[in-house]
This record gives structure tokens, sequence and C-alpha cells, in this order.
């Protein structure tokens, strides 16, 4: 059984397929295309986080199932080319003809659905105006299956799998252009009612009907699963990173005849840092309950993002950050000097998205934290999310 990409695997769990995922902390890896060219048409390019639109589709959705198949007696391959030889039938535009607009839209559930239909619609509209006059496919080839079977049976169930085809066109004013292409989807095999998507059943269609839906598909402008969230860049991370430290000096402050909450400060940090800090936060617990310590307060606080490695685990980035601070302590006895410092930390951006201290450089001894503690990971496996 071939495991999910991070992509279905998301998917999936999104939607309450019941299938158990593993949890440990590695980079997922990135689905690849052999062809930087876009599915659907030349001459637009959306992004995977870009899946705005002025106007679906509006045709009914007819999901009739698949001739020659049987649902009790899977052959996916010969399945999904057939599924596939229907697909690019719809896509076609025969001359002097029209697409098949319903033909494709029962073909198509989820991100794919969202991110293809647009595209579709604005061939439709070139092709009403004129500009579009044929669109044909040929070698059409189905290969790299990988196939994920759901539920007692396995009869229903997931694959990915590529595609290869080449598609002609011809518009108005100009020569008939030819262009071959290599792409990924992800599509659902379903029999009465789709397992990923409640809501979506078969036509009229007997309980050994076989239906398919084209759920995800690899961009090829990102390289990678529609259905994944966009990476983190620096910038976003950085943005993050100085009001995350706000909010955990803020939570570490004390105010004059207040209790001090530890809580709202462990509730920001993880792993081997946790461990180190927990013990001081009580600490200065115990000095404001004891009267101690009446205030602290933080000031001119500034993050510099050294280094944001966005795959650093399966469920979120790390970054590197050194923060300056200025600490003003007044004690029973008097306020203390200020205290102008920087740290570094290393910094889990979970999935959430939820900022977590995870490790510390301690400047005393010259060593993270998770070193001396011996840890094997910096970001814990589990319990932090």
């Amino acid at each position: 059984m071939s495991r999910f990409s991070s992509a279905v695997r998301s998917e999936v769990a999104l939607l309450g397929v019941a299938i158990v995922l593993t949890g440990a902390c590695v980079s997922a890896p990135a689905p690849s295309v052999s062809s930087p060219s876009t599915e659907a048409t030349p001459t637009a390019t959306p992004t995977a986080t870009t899946f705005v639109v002025p106007k679906p589709t509006e045709e009914p959705v007819t999901r009739d199932g698949l001739a020659n198949a049987s649902y009790a007696n899977p052959d996916i391959e010969r399945e999904l080319r057939s599924v596939f030889e229907l697909f690019y039938k719809a896509r076609t535009l025969p001359s002097a003809g029209q697409f098949d607009v319903a033909g494709l839209r029962g073909l198509v559930e989820g991100p794919y659905a969202d991110y293809t239909l647009p595209l579709f619609d604005q061939e439709i509209s070139d092709a009403q105006a004129g500009r579009l006059l044929e669109v044909r496919f040929s070698g059409i080839a189905v290969s790299s299956v990988e196939w994920t079977g759901i539920g007692t049976d396995g009869h229903a169930g997931i694959a990915r799998l590529s595609v290869t085809r080449t598609r002609t066109e011809l518009r108005r004013g100009s020569a008939p252009t030819e262009e071959t292409a290599t792409y990924r989807f992800a599509a659902e095999r379903w029999g009465q009612r789709s397992q990923l998507y409640g809501g979506v059943e078969s036509s009229l269609a007997g309980p050994d009907a076989v239906h398919w839906s084209m759920f995800d598909f690899v961009s090829p402008g990102t390289d990678r699963w529609i259905s994944e969230p966009a990476p983190v860049t620096g910038a976003q991370a950085a943005t993050e990173l100085a009001s995350y430290f706000a909010d955990f000096y803020a939570a570490r402050s004390v105010e004059p005849g207040r209790a001090f909450d530890i809580s709202q400060s462990l509730g920001r940090v993880a792993g081997s840092y946790a461990a180190y800090t927990t013990p001081l936060l009580k600490q200065t617990e115990q000095e404001v309950a004891s009267g101690a310590i009446r205030e602290i307060r933080y000031a001119d606080i500034s993050v510099k993002l050294v280094s944001w490695d966005a795959a650093a685990t399966n469920h979120g980035g790390l970054a590197l950050v050194e923060v300056t601070r200025t600490a003003h302590v007044s004690r029973s006895s008097g306020p203390e000097p200020a205290q102008t410092a920087t740290y570094r930390f290393r910094v889990h951006r979970h999935e959430g998205p939820v900022w977590l201290a995870v490790d510390f450089f301690r400047p005393d001894v010259g060593r993270w934290v998770t070193e001396i503690a011996g840890a094997t990971v910096i970001v814990p496996e589990s319990g932090h999310g």
C-alpha cells in the first residue's frame, strides 16, 4: 500500500476519512511534475493561493458510473486510463462545436475543482467570443500510479498518478500550437457515495457502479499540491515572530499588586526550553507572591530572524532568532538597574499557526539547552499541538 503525500493526507484528514496517519517530525517530500506548463489553458496561470474566481461554472452536476467497470472488482490502471480519456474529451473543443461542461464538472471535486473550473470558464468565454476555435488532446498516457484503499474491502480509495498528454490548440488569427506535458493528479475511486465529499453521490447508478473524482493537482507554478497551504516566507515568519515575542514578554511581565500567572508563559514554550524555563518561572512566581519582586517590565523589544526553515518538520517550520530587550525589575528593596541583553532562541511554527519557543542558547555556558539536556530533536514530536 502506498503512503499518501502530505497534501493527500491533509485532504483526507480535513474531510474526516478514517485513515491512521503517522506523526513523525520529518520533512514532507515535495511532489514533482515533468512539465512547467499550466493545465487547462496556456493563457492563465493561477497560483495555489489564488483560487478567487469571478464566476463559477453553473452547470448541472451529473456523475455517471464509469462504463465497463465493476466496483467490486477494481482494475485501477485501466479505469484511470478510461477516466482521463473522458476528462480530456470533456476539455476538447471540436471545430464549430462546444466543450462538454457537464462532463468535466462530473469528474472534478474539492481543491482541483476550485482550481480548474475557473480556467475552463475562461476557455468557454474565449470559444464563445470566437477567439478559441479548436482544442484537441492526443497521446494520453497514465503512469506512476500509487493506490491506497479506504475501508474494509479497499475498493474505494485514493490514486496518485501522472498523466501525459499532447494538447493542440487553434486560435483566431494564429497557426495551431502543440504542447506535450505531464501532470500529477490525485483522484478518488468511489461507488454510490464519495468517501471524501459526503454530499457527492452517484446519478442513478447501481450498487456496482464505479465513479472517479479528480480532487487534487500539482501546480506547475509552485511544484506542490494545490490543497497544501502556501509555504510561509521568511518575511511572514519575521512579522509573526515580532508579534510572538511581544506576547512572550508580556506574559513574563509583572504588574504591581497582581499575581504572576505562569500558565500564560508555559503555553508559549515546548521541548527542552520548556524544561529549562519552567523552574525559573516558578521561582519568579514565588518571589512575586512573597513580595520580593514587585514589578517586571520589558521595553525596546526587537527580533532579528537569523534563519527560517519552513520544512523543518511535517507539522511546521523552525526559526532561529536573536531577541534584544531591556528588562526593568523592581524589588522590595528598590528598582534594579535596567538590563539590556540579546538572546538566541529556536522557535517552532506549529500548524495553526502556533509559535512555540523550543530551544534557547545559554550565554553563561555557551550551549543550547537542547544540547545540554541531551535531546536528540529540537522540536518535540508530540504534545505541543
